[in-house]
C-alpha cells in the first residue's frame, strides 16, 4: 500500500491518519446527532490517531464544484443553527474594528492616488491603479455608510443568529466523490454563517459566479437583512495593495485587486 504524507497527515490508498483531536471527535459526534454526514467516515479511532476513509474526488469543472460546496455548507449551517445571547459590547466591536479599518484604506488610497497623479509618467500598473480608482473609493464609501445602518438594527440585539463555521471553506477542502465530503475540520468554530461564505469569497469564491452561488446558498438558508448587510460590508472593503519593487507583480496584484472589487459590486447589487 503507498503511503504519502500531507501536512503531517498521512494517506494510505484507502484511508487518512491523522493526529486525534477528541475535540473534532465531538463535533462529528454533533454532526452525527443533527444528521449531517458530509465529513469523511471514521473507520478507526485509539488513544493516538484517527483514521478516516480515504475519498477519491471525481473530476468535476470548478463552477460545478463550487454549486455543490454551497449546497454542503449552506446544509452544515442550517442543521446546526441557534440562537444564542450576545454581549452588549459585541457589535460595538465589531463596528468600531471595520469602520477603523475603512479609515485607514480610505487614507491610505487617497494618499496613493495623490501619489500618483503626481507623477510626470505613470508606469502601467500605476495607470491601470488611477483609471479604477474610483471603485475602491466607491466601495469604501458604500461600507462605511451601510456599516453605519447595520449597527442602527442590530446596536440593541440581545440574540445573535449562529451555526457550526467550517471556517477553512475551500475547493481544496471539498471533494465530490460518492456524496459532497468537506475536509479538514481542524479550525471549525461557532459564529455567524457569514463567517464561512467572506472567508470562502475572499479566498477564491470571487473568482466564481457568487451571486449565483448565494442563490444556492439561501435556497437552504436565508441570510437576514442583518447578515446580508454585513456580508456586504466586509466584501466591499478592498484589500490592500502592498506597492512591490517587480513591475509585472504589481500590475498582476493591481488587477486582481480590482476582480475583487467588481466581483464584491455585482455581488452587493443582488444581495440587498
Amino acid at each position: 500500500m503507498s503511503k504519502k504524507y500531507k501536512n503531517s497527515v498521512q494517506i494510505d490508498e484507502d484511508r487518512v491518519i491523522k493526529k486525534r483531536s477528541n475535540d473534532l471527535l465531538e463535533l462529528y459526534e454533533y454532526l452525527d446527532t443533527v444528521r449531517y454526514d458530509n465529513y469523511p467516515e471514521i473507520i478507526d479511532i485509539n488513544d493516538r490517531e484517527v483514521t478516516t476513509k480515504y475519498i477519491k474526488e471525481e473530476k468535476y469543472h470548478e463552477v460545478s464544484k463550487g454549486v455543490e460546496l454551497m449546497k454542503t455548507l449552506s446544509m452544515l449551517h442550517y442543521k446546526t443553527m441557534f440562537f444564542k445571547d450576545v454581549s452588549k459590547n459585541k457589535y460595538k466591536t465589531i463596528y468600531n474594528k471595520l469602520l477603523s479599518n475603512i479609515e485607514y484604506l480610505t487614507k491610505y488610497y487617497e494618499e496613493a492616488i495623490e501619489e500618483i497623479e503626481n507623477e510626470e509618467l505613470m508606469s502601467p500598473s500605476h495607470y491601470l491603479f488611477a483609471r479604477n480608482y474610483s471603485a475602491i473609493d466607491g466601495s469604501l464609501k458604500y461600507a462605511k455608510e451601510e456599516l453605519k445602518k447595520w449597527f442602527k438594527i442590530v446596536e440593541y440585539k440581545s440574540k445573535e443568529r449562529v451555526c457550526i463555521n467550517h471556517n477553512n471553506v475551500s475547493l481544496e477542502h471539498f471533494i465530490h466523490g460518492d456524496k459532497n465530503y468537506l475536509i479538514s475540520w481542524d479550525n471549525y468554530l461557532v459564529d455567524t454563517p457569514i463567517l464561512d461564505l467572506y472567508k470562502f469569497y475572499k479566498k477564491e469564491g470571487y473568482k466564481l459566479d457568487f451571486p449565483y452561488l448565494l442563490k444556492i446558498y439561501n435556497e437552504t438558508l436565508s441570510l437576514t437583512d442583518e447578515e446580508k448587510m454585513l456580508f456586504n460590508v466586509l466584501i466591499s472593503i478592498p484589500p490592500k495593495i502592498v506597492r512591490i519593487d517587480n513591475e509585472m507583480d504589481n500590475t498582476y496584484n493591481i488587477k486582481n485587486t480590482f476582480s475583487y472589487i467588481y466581483s464584491g459590486i455585482g455581488v452587493v447589487s443582488e444581495n440587498k
